[in-house]
């Protein structure tokens, strides 16, 4: 397994240019892009100058973080017109780039019940049921997937769904999100494994559900350890190192291990008190935590 660097995880204390600085000093195979920070990254730079620092540098690019849908996407009767356009232009940016750069990855996150309404950072509160059915989630994700992949498939980029187990979530399980991605049906469709998006659904450390999904079709993993604490308070801030934490992570590499995953493993974090220090010590301690965990399973 590669070991990759997601840009949460120093977002408010540092940028693109310094994250390509450290994260290639630091060792890292692999970085995934926050598409807003890309997009500040290109009012002061062009995007030949990624081209040559990637050509140029042991670390690769892999996935766009993240486009965050919403249910009334491309919907005639529902949808949210002035959203669908900013969606779609960070989208297309996004791809246009990445084929450029040679990043061959989109996250594409399911709607969360979102008090903020906002495009790159949606918040799920998490104390409220999600209001569709299964089957309903199905049928819409289907759809959405199904527009997305054939865009993508213009720019050779592959589209990684990433179920999150809380109650806010249209798509909790992996079994829902691979029922969905196989109804799709397109080559560039998968997944992307969280370990804390899975452990939020009712706090399980079973990750056995990971054997079900064909070796093929987990495209991205992100790893991650979290605090202890009760379902409704946990969130996403909760995300911590991997060297410490109650997340059962033997069994979510160990299940990786077992459909034969060697592909690239990346720790995302959006904890605050990462973001008070220095980046260069983020990136540091993201890189030798994770490092030494993932060179157990190698």
């Amino acid at each position: 397994m590669q070991i990759s660097f997601n840009e949460a995880t120093a977002y408010r204390c540092s940028n693109l240019q310094y994250d390509l600085q450290l994260c290639e000093k630091a060792g890292f195979d692999y970085i995934e892009l926050r598409g807003d920070m890309l997009l500040d990254y290109l009012v002061e730079h062009k995007v030949e100058d990624l081209i040559d620092f990637f050509s140029n540098s042991h670390l690769k690019p892999h996935a766009i973080n993240a486009l965050y849908t919403y249910w009334g996407m491309f919907d005639k009767l529902n949808r949210n017109a002035e959203r669908d356009r900013a969606l779609m232009s960070y989208f297309l940016t996004c791809c246009q780039v990445s084929k450029a750069i040679g990043n061959h990855y989109f996250i594409v996150v399911p709607d969360l019940l979102d008090d903020a309404n906002n495009i790159y950072f949606p918040h799920d509160g998490q104390n409220m049921d999600y209001p569709y059915d299964s089957n309903e989630v199905t049928e819409k994700y289907v759809y959405i997937l199904r527009k997305l992949a054939k865009i993508a498939e213009e720019y050779e980029m592959n589209l990684c769904f990433e179920p999150v187990g809380s109650c806010g979530c249209a798509v909790r399980t992996i079994d829902h999100a691979l029922q969905i991605i196989q109804e799709v049906d397109y080559n560039n469709v998968g997944l992307v494994l969280d370990s804390f998006n899975l452990y939020l659904n009712g706090k399980s450390n079973d990750f056995s559900d990971i054997t079900k999904v064909p070796v093929e079709k987990v495209f991205a993993v992100h790893i991650n350890n979290s605090d202890d604490i009760p379902i409704g308070i946990l969130d996403h801030q909760h995300r911590r190192f991997v060297d410490s934490g109650c997340l059962n992570l033997h069994g979510f590499l160990s299940a990786l291990k077992q459909i034969g995953y060697t592909g690239m493993v990346s720790i995302e974090t959006f904890r605050p008190e990462y973001y008070c220090l220095p980046p260069q010590n983020v990136i540091s301690t993201a890189y030798v935590t994770t490092k030494k965990l993932i060179d157990s399973y190698r």
